[in-house]
């Protein structure tokens, strides 16, 4: 267990500047290794290095200069990691973070549809306070 752990934690440290199909892929193995692994005890080492990767993926992905809304995400990562048993209260903060800043990036910038959406919605409040009982008398 502690090669493999080793191992995610080696491929962390070359990632590409601008993330490849290959780092997806690398970050979508780890996703499926922790959630593999919840029940198992790692060591406090292990634990760390794992973070470690968490983080590495959330910085490479969500925190680089070329970020947009389309592009890929560490999202589905930090949101499994914050369901597993396996990292401590303070590692759980901060993940916890990462997740609510990725969030706020994803609503801060709202595509085109949902942006007719909401026009849309207003224009139905609009007719809402319509007074319809003094049109249907005049």
């Amino acid at each position: 267990m502690e090669q493999r752990i080793q191992q995610f934690h080696d491929d962390t440290k070359t990632i590409p500047t601008p993330p490849t199909a290959r780092t997806l892929k690398q970050l979508n193995t780890l996703r499926k290794f922790i959630f593999k692994n919840q029940d198992y005890r790692f060591s406090d080492k292990e634990k760390n290095k794992l973070f470690a990767c968490v983080e590495v993926y959330f910085t490479c992905f969500d925190r680089s200069a070329t970020w947009t809304p389309e592009s890929a995400s560490a999202f589905p990562l930090i949101e499994d990691a914050l369901k597993v048993p396996c990292f401590t209260t303070a590692q759980k903060s901060r993940l916890l973070k990462w997740y609510e800043e990725i969030l706020a990036k994803q609503n801060q910038q709202p595509t085109r549809e949902k942006a007719q959406t909401t026009e849309l919605e207003l224009e139905e409040e609009n007719y809402d306070d319509f007074d319809w009982d003094a049109f249907e008398k005049e």
